[in-house]
């Protein structure tokens, strides 16, 4: 009989600042680092990351 594993990762941020095991909906990696984040937390970097190098579609038209 097969087995089905399921994997619930925490978000990374919530852990660090609060010790709160909240479940992680999105992945953000940067070169070799990995980070697993809640809605909030991934709406933070996103809004963060994009303010440092611009939305997507300015990016996308400068290279």
């Amino acid at each position: 009989m097969a087995r089905k594993v399921i994997e619930k990762l925490d978000c990374d941020g919530c852990l660090k600042k609060e010790g709160r095991e909240v479940d992680a909906v999105m992945k953000l990696i940067i070169g070799p680092d990995e980070y697993h984040l809640c809605e909030s937390h991934g709406e933070k970097f996103r809004s963060l990351i994009a303010e440092a190098l611009g939305n997507t579609t300015d990016t996308a038209q400068s290279a």
